[in-house]
This record gives structure tokens, sequence and C-alpha cells, in this order.
């Protein structure tokens, strides 16, 4: 998850980059004047998990899932996941997702509130296209209104919760933890954390 591009800073450096650029990718969702749409075809994982989260209307195949498997690696969820899921699914779904990084099927993804419909993937896109056709036939200020009313309070403690991540990720990005997670992901083993 270190930035690309960073071979020349250091790992704090490095560090501070990737959540520079996470957290900048989560708030352009969330701060786009206009409704976002999310087509989760396959895997929502890390910071994909987030960015769709982002989104005001969230659409998946049935073959999708969501998954939060920052533990598994020693680092924790990021790009604002940890207010995006929880505003969504709860605080216990949420831990379980984060701390156990038990993935989300698209079916209990829906039933759980995290996304609007499931969808067989061959139907997927024309569901999606008709809710974009449906907005844009609407009030863009009216929508923009609306969309900022909605985040303002489902989504109220946001900012810190992406300043917390973006601390304590900070920390385990450049942690001997971190460091043994990449490894045992690449060699294709258990990690061995301290």
């Amino acid at each position: 998850e270190l930035a690309a591009g960073a071979g020349d800073l250091t790992p704090l450096q490095a560090a501070e980059l990737t959540m520079d650029n996470a957290e900048r990718l989560v708030r352009a969702v969330l701060n786009c004047p206009v409704p976002t749409i999310a087509e989760v075809t396959g895997a929502a994982a890390g910071i994909g998990a987030s960015v769709g989260l982002a989104c005001d209307l969230v659409y998946a195949a049935d073959s999708a899932f969501f998954l939060l498997a920052f533990a598994n690696i020693g680092l924790m969820p990021d790009g604002g996941s940890s207010a995006l899921v929880s505003a969504s699914i709860g605080r216990v779904k949420a831990n379980a997702m984060a701390l156990l990084a038990q993935p989300l099927n698209a079916a209990d993804a829906h039933a759980a509130g995290l996304v609007n419909e499931v969808l067989p993937g061959d139907q997927l896109r024309e569901r999606v296209d008709k809710s974009a056709r449906r907005l844009a036939h609407g009030s863009r200020r009216a929508l923009q209104l609306t969309k900022e009313a909605m985040n303002s309070v489902s989504l109220k403690l946001f900012d810190e919760a992406i300043a917390r991540e973006r601390e304590g990720q900070i920390e385990l990005l450049i942690s001997p933890d971190a460091q043994e997670g990449f490894a045992a992901f690449l060699e294709g083993r258990r990690p061995n954390f301290s």
C-alpha cells in the first residue's frame, strides 16, 4: 500500500504520502457535488472498499465481496473505512470485518445495509446506468444539498475517524509488524507478529 514512486522518500515520508493519497481519493468522492455511484463487480478490498463505500449509491454483482484485511498484514483500516463501514452496518459487524478480516459477500452486504442492491453480474451495468440517468434528470442543486445533508448526519465523525486512521496507519506502515506482514503476504505464509 506504500505510495508508488516513493523510492527516494524515507519510510515515514512514504507512509505519509500513502495516507495523503488515500484521504484525497476518498474525500474527492465524498465531496463531489453530484451523487456518485459505485459498481462493485468483484473484490472491494482495502482502499477500494473505502472508495466504493464513500459513494452515495452502491450496487454490487452477486459475486462481489467487501474485505478489510488490513489486520492480516499488521495494519489498520484507512481511507475513512472505520467511519464508512460503521455508519453503514454498525459497530459489531464492522469490527468483525476490521479485526478478523472477515469478508462480507454481496448478499450479506445488502442485508447489512452496505449496498443498495445486488444483481447478477450481467444485469449490474444496466441497473447502474438506470440510476445514473435518473440522477442526471434531477435538480443538481437539490441533489447536492441532499447529499451534503445526508453525509453531515451519517458521517458526522468522518473527519475524526480519518485523522485517527492516518495517525495509526502511519505508525503501522513503518512498524516491524507491517514489514513482517508484507513479507509474509509476498511469500504466501502466515505472518509472525511481535
